[in-house]
């Protein structure tokens, strides 16, 4: 199994973790994945030192922040964009930065005491939530104003909430081996599961009332968004590190050892798998000709709903990232300056590649 390059992100990842709850001086630089989003306009990336705008046009920068390299400001988390024009994004220095989408101008920021942001924001009608390695969940405006006290779980979380506007509820994954519900309003516990058997560091996917997580502990498994109960569990080749992506009736979710499921939402039945090369990270994306995804060795795999290859390709560098959909294109990141951001067409013809010539 290729995996050596993953396993030293999270090994490096873990010790910056470490580093900072027991309080060192020694300062380590992360260095590690990209994080992709994309609003009605404009392209943002964001990696290592910066936050890009992108044009979707032709790739070409349209601003970025900040601008000069900080080194002791770094970029994990995929950004959000809010309805009146501000991308969030949090830091790897207790920061979670609002900017304007238009300019890239630097509009508020809002510290936090211990924790780092490796999962992305959250933006909904009732604020905007960001969960960090201190393994709380963070409240705030979109003037940058504490909503409410943080909530706590029992370890990190790397995991970016997700919400259901039909009950004002956010779901929360943590390290700790368990899912959280909150009321969105004020912060409050509505339930926890118990010990699901491993470590969560990815957002749950919700779907027609049911969550569904994958974990460490090598399974994907189905639970009632409305209490928490178990539905049901999929047993896995090695940890599951993305989302899972949906469809009507289908999940598709990758593993560690390079192997995408496609699973029966209903029963978590194996409907087929795929393993066309390395580890797979990130969540699947899935559109109306097929899946897409990505794995660590830069291969970026198109698949069929019934489960047949219909395309390869090979990026230079390593992609921990999902793939993102932009009107007709399939944008991939990688950790590679001279092929940041690559845009395919839905065949996996290249459009145009954006590379940082600054970095």
């Amino acid at each position: 199994m290729k995996k050596h390059l993953l396993t030293a992100t999270i090994l490096l990842v873990s010790a910056l973790l470490l580093t900072a709850c027991s309080g060192s001086s020694r300062r380590v630089v992360a260095s590690g994945w990209a994080g992709l989003a994309a609003d009605e306009t404009q392209v943002y990336l964001a990696y290592h030192n910066f936050v890009y705008a992108v044009d979707p046009a032709d790739g070409s920068e349209r601003w970025r922040y900040p601008k000069e390299a900080n080194p002791a400001l770094t970029f994990y988390a995929p950004p959000a964009v809010t309805t009146d024009g501000q991308v969030i994004i949090g830091g790897y220095n207790h920061n979670l930065y609002a900017l304007d989408a238009e300019s890239g101008r630097e509009n508020w920021v809002f510290p936090i005491p211990e924790g780092r942001f490796i999962g992305g924001p959250l933006v909904t009608e009732a604020g905007i939530f960001a969960a960090a390695t201190d393994g709380k969940v963070y409240a705030v405006t979109p003037e940058g104003k504490q909503l409410w006290s943080p909530f706590a779980t029992e370890k990190e979380i790397w995991a970016a909430p997700v919400s259901d506007p039909d009950c004002e509820c956010l779901y929360i994954a943590s390290m700790d081996h368990r899912v959280y519900a909150l009321d969105a309003r004020g912060g409050q516990l509505l339930w926890k599961t118990d010990d699901l058997g491993g470590a969560i560091v990815s957002s749950p996917a919700m779907d027609d009332g049911s969550l569904y997580v994958g974990t460490f502990g090598r399974q994907v498994i189905a639970l009632d968004a409305g209490d928490g109960t178990e539905k049901w569990r999929f047993d896995t080749q090695e940890w599951v590190w993305g989302t899972p992506a949906l469809d009507e009736n289908n999940l598709y979710v990758g593993d560690l050892s390079g192997t995408l499921y496609a699973l029966n939402k209903a029963d978590g039945s194996l409907l087929w798998q795929v393993q066309p090369g390395g580890a797979i990270v990130d969540e699947p994306l899935v559109t109306a000709e097929g899946i897409y995804f990505t794995t660590e060795d830069g291969l970026v795999v198109s698949v069929t709903p019934e489960g047949s290859i219909r395309w390869q390709q090979t990026l230079d560098g390593h992609t921990y990232t999902a793939p993102l959909a932009f009107e007709e294109m399939i944008l991939v990141a990688t950790d590679q300056p001279v092929a940041l951001l690559a845009a395919l067409d839905s065949n996996g013809v290249g459009k145009w590649v954006f590379a940082d010539t600054k970095e």
